[in-house]
């Protein structure tokens, strides 16, 4: 090979090579930063404002950049006027492996300038969509329960209606005077279940999110389930249990899809909440219950 030629296809490699750098370096991106959402209701027709969004998927400019764990800041390859929209993500049946789009809830959209090197903070402020179906809730407030006894239950407690400023409710949301309370106490039986007073018949299936949405506070593991009713029989399918919660209250959206999905459209269905405890186990339990909700999207 030509000496010369040689010397100049290396130094044309070498060029290739720094001016290929430099235009990286040149990509200097812009930032986002979502510290959380903002969740706002009409309690009157959507129950309170209670939420636990976790992570946000975001758009921008209509390309998908990622999901991120709240509070996040995170590069964006783009500068100059761009449309953002950002989903809300809850953990679905309470699995962090299950992050996902709550359906009932709005995205949110804005338009921001981005600079490179700079960092825009966005403050999504979001409510339920307009399409969002409330076909039970019970909030407690009118001091009366809309769950009655079934399936096997033979403990001989109760499920009663308490005010919230009853020593060891201890609620960290606004808004609510009075809650759901079952006290199991050592000499109970093992078993306590209660299903919702309603039937409900006109739920869409087929492939269809429908939540139960609840706050609980309970030192027991709660079941969440569903009787469907076929005739003179009944099938009763548990969905999921919510772990006990360390005296904390906490948020759990129920998606009852796996188990109502398959069922003929005009099925009756009720939900029903238990939980069972061990022969000889002389524990006091107690579950707080709050804004229980049974949502979909139309």
């Amino acid at each position: 090979m030509n000496h010369l030629f040689k010397s100049s296809l290396i130094l044309f490699v070498f060029s290739s090579l720094f001016l290929s750098c430099d235009q990286e370096q040149e990509a200097i991106p812009s930032y986002l930063h979502i510290s959380k959402f903002t969740f706002s209701s009409t309690p009157l027709t959507q129950g309170l404002n209670t939420a636990d969004i976790i992570s946000a998927k975001v758009y921008v400019n209509g390309k998908e950049i990622g999901t991120f764990e709240l509070p996040a800041t995170f590069p964006v390859i783009a500068s100059g006027k761009a449309e953002v929209i950002v989903f809300p993500n809850i953990k679905e049946n309470a699995s962090s492996n299950s992050q996902k789009y709550f359906k009932p809830y709005e995205s949110y959209t804005q338009t921001v300038n981005l600079e490179a090197g700079k960092i825009d903070s966005l403050k999504p402020s979001i409510t339920y969509r307009a399409n969002t179906t409330f076909r039970w809730m019970e909030d407690f407030e009118d001091q009366a329960i809309s769950i009655v006894r079934s399936g096997s239950n033979n403990t001989k407690d109760s499920f009663y209606t308490i005010p919230t400023s009853t020593f060891g409710v201890d609620q960290p949301f606004s808004g609510s005077n009075y809650c759901g309370f079952i006290r199991v106490s050592s000499d109970s039986f093992v078993v306590f279940e209660r299903s919702t007073l309603s039937t409900f018949n006109d739920i869409p299936f087929l492939g269809t999110d429908v939540y139960v949405e609840l706050d609980i506070k309970s030192n027991i593991n709660v079941q969440v389930g569903v009787y469907s009713y076929i005739g003179a029989d009944y099938d009763q399918a548990p969905v999921m249990v919510i772990n006990s919660t360390a005296g904390k209250w906490k948020k759990i959206y129920v998606n009852l899809k796996p188990q109502i999905g398959d069922l003929t459209s005009g099925t009756p269905i009720r939900l029903f909440f238990g939980f069972y405890k061990e022969d000889n186990d002389n524990t006091d339990y107690k579950v707080y219950l709050d804004n229980l909700k049974l949502v979909y999207v139309n």
